[in-house]
């Protein structure tokens, strides 16, 4: 059993010191590296229970910090790089890092009375030989966060999902069991590191696997092909939109031999993609199940039949049950809500004991359960089916979009009386958040969606903004969401 991420890198650098961890970087080299950039973040008035924020894109530094600030003994803050002044301030001020790591690009949406660090510096603290190691580093004790990771509740305010040193080792060590995952596996990792899927799975899965991580800043659909066709990965998670745009890009008779493992996650793949990819290129991509609070939770099988639509069984040690909303059991072939229990569960989130409290329900054993939000149907020979959200939640690309969030800001700019945000079906994408709109004669939708732009994360700004006369209501004056929902049924733009 993987106690910590730092246990694995430990043990697989006096094993292999020698071997390919993070494209040319040894596991050697990188665990001196986290030493070294623990020692100049402690130097920098980082303390054990302190908070490093990360906020920038794909690149070794980021990983340098990541493990240096784990090393430290500090709680390490992901903020989702495509983050402004509203998002970006909330999770910061939420969140209270001592020092906040940035890039080139990140830096100037950084307010200057934070302490930032450029991760240029941090890439060259971690190769400079000369410096010394954090001395005693501290031992993460199992049950101590580890990682914060931001996601939204259903009032659409952002809450810091606090996952532990164990949490992240046992779900390395159930991603390593159920996909066969080894040292000789080259993972082509272009999943941003702020999210729990290019994180949790992605690089933290690497490193208790004791496999390679082949970083990219982003992904690049011809880059992404020609490296797989070359046989220099035999692994590439992605979302759905990335397997969409290999698809469209690949040349006739594109091979991917060498890959051995083709997952997707963070939106329903659709079944279309699925069943082209599968004809394509004999390739039949593995979909899982998964949220920020617990990582992963169900998988297709391994070997065996992976059936379109399904996201499969449980993985090793975690715990599934189908609820009604009081909580009890649904009847075999009926939707419930999904519950997730195991080691992989969240703590709770942090400073919010309400949320917390809220998001778990206890069954008659005393076993705490999560409230996932999801409903779902269990088949026993084709595992889980996602059946939809409780929650009104669109998820585009990926990336959680809340509502009310999108028309909180909508509503300050002039020329919006009223507004509804719901997800229209994209064939990339899954959905697009789109708005419906009250206007008035101040109008100018160029002027809506710069605005927007300045204030959201980009793939929060609505796509398209669709003027209506009066949107449909109930009697107690609640916006009916479903009815708007419907007029994508018989046309793509209503």
């Amino acid at each position: 059993m993987t106690r910590s991420i730092l246990d694995a890198l430990d043990r697989h650098a006096a094993a292999r010191p020698d071997a390919p961890a993070l494209d040319d970087v040894s596991y050697g080299e990188l665990r001196a590296a986290s030493l070294r950039v623990a020692a100049k973040l402690r130097a920098a008035g980082v303390q054990p229970g302190d908070r490093v924020a990360i906020y920038a894109e794909n690149r070794p530094g980021f990983v340098y910090a990541y493990l240096g600030g784990l090393r430290a003994g500090a709680i390490v803050v992901p903020v989702n790089v495509l983050y402004r002044t509203a998002d970006l301030e909330h999770v910061l001020a939420d969140a209270e890092p001592v020092v906040v790591c940035v890039s080139e690009a990140s830096a100037p949406f950084v307010a200057a009375h934070r302490t930032r660090v450029d991760l240029a510096e941090v890439e060259r603290w971690a190769h400079d030989a000369s410096l010394a190691p954090l001395a005693d580093p501290p031992t993460p004790h199992a049950d101590e966060v580890a990682i914060l990771i931001y996601t939204s509740g259903t009032t659409g305010r952002s809450k810091g999902a606090a996952l532990s040193h164990g949490n992240l080792g046992a779900i390395g060590d159930q991603l390593t069991q159920a996909w066969r995952w080894t040292q000789a596996d080259s993972l082509l990792l272009t999943l941003p590191l702020f999210h729990v899927h290019g994180l949790g799975a992605g690089l933290n899965g690497t490193l208790v696997a004791g496999g390679r991580a082949r970083l990219r800043e982003r992904f690049d659909a011809p880059s992404v092909i020609a490296t797989l066709a070359a046989g220099d990965a035999t692994m590439f998670f992605g979302v759905p939109t990335m397997y969409v745009r290999i698809l469209e890009q690949a040349a006739p008779g594109t091979r991917f031999d060498r890959v051995r493992l083709f997952v997707s996650g963070s939106a329903a793949l659709p079944a279309p993609v699925h069943e082209e990819f599968a004809a394509r290129f004999e390739q039949s991509i593995l979909e899982r199940y998964g949220a920020t609070e617990f990582g992963f939770a169900l998988t297709n099988r391994y070997e065996g039949p992976r059936f379109a639509g399904t996201v499969g069984f449980p993985f090793p040690h975690v715990g599934i049950r189908l609820a009604d909303p009081d909580g009890r059991d649904v009847a075999a072939g009926e939707a419930g809500e999904i519950l997730v229990s195991g080691p992989n569960v969240f703590t709770g989130y942090w400073r919010n004991p309400e949320a917390t409290a809220a998001a778990f329900v206890a069954s008659d054993d005393g076993k705490r359960w999560y409230k996932s939000g999801d409903l779902a149907t269990f088949d026993p020979e084709r595992g889980y089916t996602i059946n939809g959200r409780l929650k009104e939640l669109v998820i585009s690309g990926g990336f959680n979009v809340y509502p009310i969030e999108v028309e909180t800001e909508l509503l300050r700019v002039p020329g919006i009386l009223a507004a509804a945000v719901v997800g229209q079906p994209d064939p990339a994408r899954g959905e697009i958040p789109v708005a419906f709109v009250e206007i008035d004669g101040s109008y100018d939708e160029a002027v809506v969606l710069a605005t927007l732009r300045e204030r959201l994360a980009s793939f929060k700004v609505p796509k398209h903004l669709y003027p209506i006369d009066a949107l449909p209501r109930n009697a107690m004056g609640k916006v009916e969401k479903p009815r708007l929902r419907e007029r994508f049924a018989t046309s793509p733009t209503p």
